[in-house]
């Protein structure tokens, strides 16, 4: 079956415009959001990104980055955790604003969650970024004057199996909103690395058959700092849409090093996803050194937004974007051209495993929404 006719590389290819639609939406909100979040009351306020799987993996990957910037606490915490010991998660007295990222906005926990907190916190206040206006959690919004909505555009709510637009327009979303003042400034690199995506698409698709044709059993995704929440997503990509055939596993560079290295064998891969930050980027070229110096069967692959003879120098595959401008965007930006790839990669490798990547589980064992989850009453 032709490329085109699989859903999932129609999500991941459109994702550039979605990128750019969604820019126009979180414009028109953001007088509405920012009125929203003006009027939050408090001592100390704390902002709370949730979801589950991939939608975790929103907060997980931005959370560092708006941290820097904002002079208020910014936590990633899955809903996964909340709903099994709220009580460790939501503090009665802080006040609130508990960000719920869903897809759907059905699983069981991503509601489960939205009643915990406005349960057990006095002060709460939640932000649903969702891709579905039908799902639970948009009508719980309606009429609620501590909840506001934020839909993003129609086609994040992916028809296939795995997140993909979904992910990655969430992640936009999550950091404009937060830094809002600073919209203008932001919302111009998205469109620039949106552009860079659009250029690009063949030469990451050309790269990706490289790598899937390679004799590997096993994928590892590195990144520092937003980059290591998009390892952790394009990771989860391999184990989805490969049904499990392919063993995936991230980390960050200095952390592979405490252990989670063992992973490693001939028929590895591992897929460095290399910094902006020139202080990030030597320790980043230490672990390249020193896989180089180790020898061995395993393949070292490495993502770059610039071209750095050194860094190719101490790897088997080099595939760069060769962009002075790309590197001096942020990483929870400059990282969707890397987020692509990951993603590009994962489905390639499904369709040559015989795989289908919009239904790579057809037996039911894993869901494109939860099922099976049992809210229980919460009494303390």
């Amino acid at each position: 079956m032709e490329l085109k006719n699989y859903v999932t590389w129609q999500e991941i290819i459109q994702q550039p415009s979605i990128w750019k639609e969604e820019l126009e939406i979180v414009k028109k909100n953001l007088e509405c959001i920012g009125a929203f979040i003006n009027n939050v009351g408090g001592d100390r306020v704390r902002v709370i990104f949730t979801g589950a799987g991939s939608s975790e993996f929103v907060g997980n990957t931005l959370c560092s980055y708006v941290n820097s910037k904002v002079d208020i606490e910014v936590l990633s915490v899955p809903t996964t955790d909340i709903v099994s010991m709220p009580e460790q998660y939501l503090d009665p007295n802080i006040t609130t604003i508990l960000v719920s990222c869903a897809r759907s906005g059905n699983s069981p926990e991503s509601v489960a969650t939205v009643n915990l907190a406005d349960k057990l916190v006095k002060n709460i206040y939640h932000i649903f970024i969702t891709c579905n206006p039908e799902g639970k959690l948009a009508q719980i919004s309606k009429g609620a004057e501590n909840k506001y909505l934020l839909l993003m555009p129609e086609k994040t709510n992916d028809k296939g199996f795995a997140m993909t637009g979904s992910f990655s327009s969430m992640v936009v979303a999550g950091v404009l909103i937060l830094l809002r003042k600073d919209f203008a400034n932001l919302s111009d690199k998205v469109a620039y690395v949106a552009n860079v995506v659009e250029k690009n698409i063949d030469k990451i698709l050309a790269d990706v058959n490289i790598i899937t044709d390679l004799d590997i059993e096993r994928i590892v995704y590195l990144g520092d700092g937003a980059l290591k929440g998009l390892a952790e997503e394009v990771s989860l990509k391999v184990l989805e849409l490969t049904g499990g055939k392919v063993a995936s596993f991230y980390n960050t560079f200095l952390g592979f090093r405490h252990g989670p290295k063992s992973i490693v064998n001939d028929k590895t891969a591992i897929v460095c996803m290399m910094s902006n930050n020139p202080h990030t980027r030597i320790y980043e070229l230490d672990l390249l050194k020193e896989f180089k110096s180790e020898g061995g069967k395993k393949k070292i692959i490495v993502l770059d937004t610039v071209y750095d003879d050194e860094v190719k120098a101490n790897c088997d595959y080099y595939f760069t974007f060769n962009d002075s401008q790309l590197g001096t965007i942020e990483e929870v930006f400059a990282g969707l051209t890397y987020l692509v790839f990951g993603q590009l990669l994962s489905l390639i490798k499904s369709i040559k495993l015989g795989i289908n990547p919009d239904n790579p589980c057809p037996t039911g064992e894993v869901n494109r929404v939860v099922k099976g989850v049992i809210i229980h009453e919460y009494n303390k």
